[in-house]
């Protein structure tokens, strides 16, 4: 069996990549660590990110409702959820890209035509280093965390960056 080092997979001995996040096993060159940042991305988990309790709507929440409620809770994305099932998620991005300046004309459309479906997610156990890659690889500055099958919270790049900057060793220049 070999444990991938991006996201604590195990694999098949001889796999090529991880069944799991796709990374190549063979390389692990992530795996061989040399300093405390990697060591600590690789070693910590999610949950110690702090994820922040999310907003949650209904697909058929207006936008309007939906973006009112972002701009007064100064927050860049909402979960879209139906029945207890995280369908999708509406984000800032969002918002610019598939609204635009449209807004007013789009005011009155429920979010479910405009959110992004079927959203990554990352398990609040899974390593910081794992929810990083997956939102490089996937372009993403949100992620909704998930255990056990229900939503626990969301991160964003903003989290990880503030991890990061906490583990920076200290150069005077």
């Amino acid at each position: 069996m070999t444990k991938c080092c991006y996201c604590g997979s195990v694999n098949l001995e001889g796999a090529d990549v991880c069944e799991q996040c796709l990374e190549p096993l063979g390389e692990q060159s992530f795996g061989t660590t040399d300093t405390e940042m990697q060591r600590s991305l690789l070693h910590d988990r999610v949950v110690l990110l702090l994820p922040r309790r999310p907003i949650i709507v209904t697909p058929g929440l207006t936008v309007r409702e939906v973006l009112q409620t972002m701009v007064e809770r100064t927050i860049g994305c909402v979960l879209v959820v139906d029945e207890g099932q995280l369908i999708g998620i509406f984000t800032e991005r969002d918002a610019v890209t598939r609204i635009g300046v449209n807004a007013e004309r789009f005011a009155d459309r429920p979010i479910f035509e405009f959110m992004t479906p079927t959203p990554e997610s990352v398990e609040a156990d899974a390593q910081i280093a794992f929810a990083l890659q997956k939102m490089d690889v996937g372009g993403y500055r949100h992620l909704p965390v998930m255990s056990a099958g229900r939503i626990v919270g969301v991160i964003s790049i903003r989290d990880i960056l503030q991890y990061l900057a906490r583990h920076l060793e200290v150069v005077e220049y």
